[in-house]
């Protein structure tokens, strides 16, 4: 390579690099591979035109009004401005440790990633010293953020082109696909928050630190004991503005990704094959659905990837990107334990680049572990003191379970996680079929393209030997996907691993060589990613989740009813107790373990936790000990929400009331339950659900009768019976409201 190159200098010709696999060998190989993947892909899900004309059909785009777009407005700019105040704060870091970049790209990139790790430390210890409060975190945010015009001004990004001057027809195409990408993405990360996990835990366990201005303990919720550095910058968001400005963020973190992607690609191998990777990465329907919601996968792969990109740039001589990259993957540990496959897949290809000098790389890597530690380490400590278990609620075999914890509930837990049985030999090999087939939970609508491009796209180069950074990619992608595979099937987990395998595709489609068949496997790529948009806007749209962004329905109207992907709504509920309820009170959710949007104290059980109000009966030996109990607590209102109740019961065993207890429940209820507040959710003329919130009353007016006890007389009965159904027309519900 380097004699060609001297020759092309001196303006002689050089010989054409040979094709390491002959085309009439290639062409059929990737034909019917080809042929097979997309037959069986497209026969399960089958873009259907009908939707697509109802999906863009205008008129239903209505906007509501200059108000609605003006708060967009204002989201975005703050979102902008937490960024940017980020991005100072890394920049300014990054400097004082002696980096340099190669373009404004990677500048971006690595000081963001820096900044956003750094707040989150900051703001946890705000938390564990009891500070988490607004002007805590807005003052220093905005400092930043003026400090950065300044900054910015007297030293402008780094230098280096990374964009051609002519961009072919393609490349247009690909360019305004991704760019419509992420205004589409935009748009889901500017509306209200529906996505269940964000709800119980993502931004609720930030959002109950907020309440209590501490990082406090969440005796009935699991998953406030996983780690939770994306929760710190939520914690934030929610201190400055709302969920907005948390989505925001997360968005964000996906969109830099792709940045990330192209900047990586711009350096290593081709501007092209940089944003080929970035819309292949951006585009398959995972990512696109993230960028939705406040939850982990967005920053755990942010991190991962700088993570990755810090490594690529590394030299032995200069060894602050090698440190560099074990910060990142502390962060990315930070944010989620499976951070820990990222993190060893960039130190398996470090190990793989001095694997001449072993010693070294081993002393290296020890130096990488313990770096990385620092950043996963206070949530490893926090769970120790929480919970006696340092990766609670992994390993109990080893650190064994608190009394707070249900051993059959937790294991339920680690079952769903992996949402996969014993491992055996075949599923395992089949395990990239199935998910891109859809046949494992939550893998529909996954791009076809992993596993049509990349078993063969090695084949596509005109040489056997790599550059470095193709090796790193390929060990880091191949060590991601295969401790995730033997550790799950939620193909929503793999994300970090879906930058490489975007480059590594893109890379080799514009390899040397085999010109034609490049040609027609980018138009497959196009194809496909477009397949990934369509997916995701029906998605979308069926979702309604456009209404509340353009304003066509209110926040508080969206919320307060079903919709899909969000079902048995007690948003109302919530609303009611945040607005109408003493500033000192504090509601035990009964029936629904989504405690976000509740602005007051609360106690809420996950499905993996034992259930507080089955707790409180089962240790009280009358209703007057139950409800003394609870009001030492510091309860004052109790939620329920029936049909979610039912269904959480009959699917998780949340309400495993025995008779004693069950009689010591209704005793309290007769004596101390006063509802004062009720709503039936209605839905195709029939009940579809009924919230409501009753206070805790020392005595009730004898001659009130109590309220209806749903508890009893539906919950339990329909855990046990199918002799009640709330799919039933909404004559029963009804009936039971007006003949209890």
């Amino acid at each position: 390579m380097a004699r060609n190159k001297h020759k092309e200098a001196r303006g002689l010709k050089t010989a054409p690099e040979r094709e390491r696999f002959p085309g009439w060998f290639l062409w059929p190989l990737v034909f019917f591979w080809g042929f097979f993947i997309f037959r069986n892909y497209l026969g399960r899900f089958t873009p259907d035109l009908n939707s697509l004309f109802v999906i863009l059909s205008p008129q239903q785009y209505s906007i509501g009004g200059f108000r609605v777009m003006l708060g967009h407005a204002a989201n975005i700019l703050f979102g902008l401005a937490f960024l940017f105040s980020g991005f100072t704060l890394g920049r300014l870091s990054l400097r004082l440790c002696g980096f340099s970049f190669l373009n404004a790209l990677e500048e971006t990139v690595f000081s963001e990633a820096a900044g956003l790790g750094l707040f989150s430390v900051f703001v946890f210890i705000l938390g564990i010293s009891g500070s988490l409060y607004a002007w805590a975190v807005a003052i220093p945010a905005a400092a930043l953020a003026a400090y950065g015009v300044y900054d910015l001004a007297r030293r402008p990004f780094s230098g280096g082109q990374f964009w051609p001057a002519k961009l072919e027809i393609s490349d247009v195409a690909v360019l305004a696909l991704l760019l419509f990408s992420l205004l589409f993405n935009l748009a889901g990360a500017l509306g209200p928050e529906i996505f269940y996990d964000s709800l119980v835990y993502h931004l609720a366990v930030p959002g109950f630190y907020v309440i209590k201005h501490k990082i406090d303990l969440m005796p009935y919720n699991l998953y406030s004991n996983l780690p939770l550095t994306h929760g710190m910058l939520y914690c934030a968001a929610l201190l400055i503005k709302g969920e907005i400005l948390a989505k925001f963020i997360n968005y964000a973190a996906l969109a830099l990704t792709a940045v990330a992607v192209l900047a990586a690609g711009a350096r290593y191998f081709s501007w092209r094959a940089g944003l080929w990777g970035a819309l292949i990465f951006y585009t398959v329907f995972h990512t696109m659905a993230t960028s939705w919601t406040a939850g982990t996968e967005a920053l755990l792969t942010f991190f991962s990837l700088a993570s990755l990109c810090a490594l690529l740039n590394h030299k032995e001589e200069e060894r602050r990107w090698l440190w560099l990259a074990a910060c990142f993957a502390g962060l990315a540990m930070g944010v989620k334990y499976t951070g820990l496959f990222p993190a060893l897949g960039v130190m398996l290809a470090y190990a793989y680049k001095l694997r001449k000098t072993p010693l070294i790389a081993v002393r290296n890597l020890a130096v990488f572990t313990l770096i990385a530690s620092l950043f996963v380490a206070p949530w490893l400590v926090k769970n120790y003191v929480y919970k006696g278990n340092p990766v609670y609620p992994f390993a109990a075999g080893v650190f064994g379970l608190d009394a707070a914890s249900d051993p059959a509930k937790v294991q339920g837990f680690l079952g769903e996680t992996r949402q996969m049985g014993a491992l055996k030999l075949k599923d395992w090999a089949l395990h990239p079929w199935n998910i891109t087939m859809g046949k494992a939970g939550n893998s529909e609508y996954f791009s076809p393209l992993f596993l049509f491009l990349l078993p063969v796209a090695p084949m596509l180069a005109v040489s056997a030997a790599g550059s470095g950074a193709l090796t790193a990619l390929w060990l880091y992608f191949l060590t991601v996907w295969l401790t995730w595979s033997g550790a799950s099937t939620m193909v929503r987990f793999l994300m970090p691993a879906y930058p490489a395998a975007g480059l590594l595709m893109a890379h080799y489609l514009f390899s040397g060589g085999h010109k034609a068949l490049k040609m027609a496997l980018k138009a497959v790529v196009l194809l496909s990613c477009l397949s990934g948009v369509y997916w995701s806007a029906l998605v979308f749209y069926t979702q309604g989740r456009y209404k509340p962004v353009l304003g066509q329905v209110s926040k508080e109207e969206y919320l307060s009813r079903t919709q899909p992907g969000y079902p048995y709504s007690h948003y109302s509920a919530l609303q009611f107790i945040n607005e109408k309820t003493d500033p000192g009170s504090k509601v035990l959710i009964a029936g629904d373990s989504r405690s976000f949007y509740l602005k007051k104290d609360f106690v809420v059980s996950s499905v993996f936790d034992k259930t507080p109000l089955v707790e409180y009966a089962a240790a009280s030996k009358t209703g007057e000990e139950m409800y003394a109990r609870m009001k030492a607590d510091g309860i004052t209102h109790l939620l329920l929400n029936v049909a979610e109740a039912v269904k959480l019961g009959k699917g998780y065993g949340m309400f495993y009331f025995d008779d004693r207890s069950l009689a010591v429940f209704n005793e309290f209820w007769a004596a101390h339950a006063k509802e004062v507040y009720f709503n039936d959710e209605t839905q195709g003329g029939r009940i579809l659900n009924m919230t409501a919130v009753y206070e805790l009353a020392a005595a009730r007016d004898p001659k009130e009768p109590p309220p209806y006890n749903f508890m009893n007389e539906v919950i339990m009965k329909l855990n046990t019976t199918s002799e009640f159904s709330l799919a039933k027309p909404s004559t029963l519900l009804a009936s039971i409201r007006s003949n209890p």
